[in-house]
């Protein structure tokens, strides 16, 4: 198995973690702007890492739906990085969450079938010059 695809998984599921642990200080001790700006950062790394595993050498069908749904996740979690708000910080880092969650079923296999077979990112294999 490709290493950085290995990364981009096993990182992945770590920020879901991070992203609750957000949600329960939020709740608790209240916003820490600083706390929400570096998880925001780390979802950022690993959508980069996510897009070279896609344009690698290997084929690999990915349905479109998990990357517009990492999108939309780094979306809120950036709109709410900096906030002092509790409630706005809870409602997006949640969203987030749940959005993060659903990329993550559009390639497990638990998954809903309708993500498996719907809107395919095509990978070919690259050519390889010797």
């Amino acid at each position: 198995m490709n290493p950085l695809f290995t990364a981009h998984k096993h990182y992945g599921s770590l920020l879901l973690v991070l992203i609750l642990a957000v949600i329960v200080v939020a709740l608790t001790k209240g916003p820490k702007p600083v706390l929400q700006r570096i998880v925001a950062v780390l979802v950022d790394l690993n959508l980069v890492v996510g897009l070279v595993v896609v344009f690698q050498a290997e084929a690999r069908n990915v349905s479109w739906f998990h990357p517009l749904f990492a999108l939309g996740a780094v979306g809120l979690l950036h709109a709410s990085a900096k906030s002092e708000d509790k409630t706005k910080v809870v409602r997006c880092f949640s969203l987030a969450l749940v959005l993060l969650i659903a990329a993550w079923s559009v390639n497990a296999s638990w998954g809903p079938d309708f993500f498996k077979t719907t809107w395919l990112i095509k990978s070919a294999p690259a050519v390889i010059v010797k």
